[in-house]
């Protein structure tokens, strides 16, 4: 159900502010709203911010060097807020050392970019003989230093007034020319006439094959000062707990200042706004009274143009199940929460579209063991557990329709897997209802009979809500009608669907008749009272009508729900297929082959039913996920409710206790 919320208004003392937000920020029960004037009331939130922006860099830096944790340790370190504290001042100085180290590999990739840059640029010119530093300007000589185009090379020999010196043979040639002071500006304009382009050498003593010699012995250099950088860095690998124990304290520290500037202040006293659940305002006021007893307490309900957040309450079995609603959306604040409706029918449909007992079970197990181990918590917890109750439910699935690891009572994979499956037909109890194999109409027919039950459990949900409110109309005409087509229809016509699939289903006149009057009574208050809102008769009728057309979309759902046969039909067949590949392997009449073939039949019957119950329990959830979002929250759910984000202690790596 969704919990009804209170608006808080709270006036206490600034001498006592520090201390209350202490206490509901352990308490956990109230979203403060921002009332602030625009005026931070403390300047600290800044400082704290950039501190986290530093420890998130530093763990960013170091995470790949950390040791990794088992998949199964837990996911969350538990510990006391005093001792995540503790590590802040360890964790700044880790961090700093850090960050010089990571300033220290940047400056040496730059300084060894710049050598490379510059020992390509000289490479073309280790054939002159002479320092760089010789070749410069005297007062009688100009020299020009660059690379010409070899196309352009010819022109410049021509030059009577220039004399040149080519140093290789290439498509652009290193190249330097002398001319008489006086002859300067002629030499100039003849260059823009070619494909000329000018040089300058590095300021480095030496020739240019000596220069590079200088230089590749700086990049060695460099090469091993960023390895120790390197080495010094993957050793703060040790560090990431401490970095991520103080990124969790600062992170609590900077959510309580940044609630700090949401409040409204006067000379001696602040104003709290905010939301607190209902069922938590007693707890609210005395974690406050256990503060001071100078305030003031204030609940009232909402008010027309408030939107307050959106919080849903279940019993424990449900509560999983509410990461898949939020998943779609959560419900609309004053709404119904489709979460307790919809559990019974994903839990019931899931498993059917798995049907297989041997992946039920590793299903179950594998979700308790990382419950157990993992401790995950928010939304992995919620969809571990949702498919911890999946899993349950494809074990009975599995011996309803009679499915172990791909094996069936018929079945022809060879060797162990068709023992098995003999073994299933001599108990006769396996499957205990149904074979889909053998009877496929049967079974379709069994999917869409409970895509029937569920579209018409969500128009009564519908209708439930909407007499609760007080709209009898709405309940009646929008939601009753459609339950009296739906099942008038289908019940009227089961007789003739049923012979024309070749598994004909006999019903009396007696139900028959009743079914179709009902489904056209249905019919009938679609059209008269679908446009009840519209005055004009004409309009009326036309909105009824168009409303009639729907009966599309209802077919249209019900056929959605082949999508369980189907799935539960590839599960099995995917898994015989892999027994029967996997059989291939054994048999040989060598003792040596045989034991090779058995070892190797066994380590690949193991990795393809691991990847098979993996891809179909994630088809399972998403497309029962999707029956649930369209066929039936479609009939009676408002979406769009806000997140209720309290203060509290909202960490990424650590769980706080008390």
């Amino acid at each position: 159900m969704i919990v009804a919320m209170k608006r808080l208004s709270l006036v206490a003392l600034k001498a006592d502010r520090d201390a209350i937000l202490n206490a509901l920020q352990e308490a956990g029960t109230v979203e403060i709203i921002n009332c602030s004037d625009g005026e931070a009331a403390n300047g600290d939130a800044d400082a704290v911010n950039a501190r986290i922006q530093r420890l998130a860099e530093s763990i960013s830096a170091v995470k790949p060097y950390a040791k990794k944790a088992g998949f199964l340790s837990p996911q969350k370190r538990e510990m006391t807020l005093s001792g995540i504290r503790e590590y802040v001042p360890k964790a700044e100085t880790a961090s700093g050392e850090i960050e010089e180290l990571l300033h220290t590999q940047t400056r040496l990739l730059s300084e060894r970019e710049k050598a490379l840059s510059t020992r390509a640029a000289l490479e073309p010119w280790t054939g002159l003989t002479v320092p760089m530093d010789t070749v410069k300007n005297t007062p009688r000589v100009h020299y020009f230093i660059g690379l010409c185009a070899s196309k352009d090379v010819p022109r410049v020999q021509e030059q009577d007034y220039i004399a040149a010196e080519f140093l290789a043979d290439s498509s652009t040639v290193p190249t330097i020319l002398a001319a008489k002071e006086a002859d300067t500006r002629a030499v100039q304009i003849f260059l823009k006439t070619i494909d000329w382009q000018d040089y300058v050498f590095p300021k480095m003593n030496g020739t240019p094959r000596e220069a590079i010699e200088e230089l590749d012995r700086r990049i060695a250099e460099i090469d091993a000062a960023y390895a120790v950088a390197q080495k010094n860095l993957e050793a703060q690998g040790e560090t990431i707990e401490i970095l991520q124990n103080a990124y969790d304290a600062e992170t609590i520290d900077a959510d309580r200042l940044n609630a700090k500037n949401d409040l409204t202040y006067t000379a001696s006293a602040f104003v709290l706004e905010g939301w607190v659940r209902e069922d938590e305002v007693e707890k609210t006021e005395q974690t406050i009274k256990g503060v001071t007893d100078a305030y003031s307490f204030e609940t009232r309900d909402p008010i027309e143009g408030e939107e307050p957040p959106s919080v849903v309450k279940n019993s424990k079995l449900v509560t999983p199940f509410e990461e898949v609603q939020t998943l779609y959306s959560r419900p609309s604040y004053g709404t119904i929460d489709g979460t307790p409706y919809m559990t019974p029918f994903y839990i019931l449909l899931f498993g059917l579209m798995l049907s297989d007992t041997g992946y039920g079970i590793l299903l179950m197990l594998g979700s308790w063991l990382y419950i157990k181990k993992k401790k995950p918590t928010g939304m992995s917890a919620g969809i571990t557990r949702v498919l911890f109750w999946g899993g349950l439910s494809t074990i009975v699935w599995g011996v309803l329709t009679g499915s172990f690891f791909g094996i069936t009572r018929t079945d022809a994979s060879g060797g162990v897997f068709t023992a098995i499956g003999q073994f299933f037909d001599r108990i006769g109890i396996f499957p205990a209802w149904i074979d889909p194999m053998k009877d496929s109409m049967a079974m379709l027919g069994l999917c869409f009979g409970l895509g029937i039950l569920h579209i018409v459990a969500g128009y009564l949900v519908g209708a439930i809500d909407r007499f609760s409110k007080g709209d009898w109309k709405a309940a009646v005409f929008d939601q009753i009608s459609w339950v009296l087509i739906t099942l008038g229809l289908v019940i009227g016509f089961l007789p003739a669907i049923t012979n024309m699939a070749g598994s004909p289903i006999e019903l009396p006149k007696a139900v028959t008749m009743p079914a179709l009057i009902a489904a056209a009574v249905g019919a009938l208050m679609v059209v008269l009272f679908k446009g009840r809102e519209k005055k004009n008769p004409l309009k009326r009728l036309t909105s009824g009508l168009g409303g009639l057309y729907d009966i599309t979309s209802v077919l249209s759902d019900i056929l959605s729900y082949a999508r369980l046969f189907a799935l539960g039909i590839a599960t099995g067949v995917i898994g015989q297929v892999f027994n029967m590949l996997s059989n291939m392997l054994t048999g040989s009449s060598n003792i040596v082959l045989a034991i090779v073939g058995a070892v190797l039949c066994i380590v690949l019957v193991i990795a393809l039913h691991t990847f098979n119950v993996a891809i179909n329990a994630l088809g399972a959830f998403v497309h029962c996920a999707r029956l649930q979002y369209v066929e039936f929250y479609g009939k009676f759910y408002e979406s769009g409710g806000k997140e209720f984000r309290p203060l509290s202690y909202n960490t990424k790596h650590v769980q706080v206790t008390k």
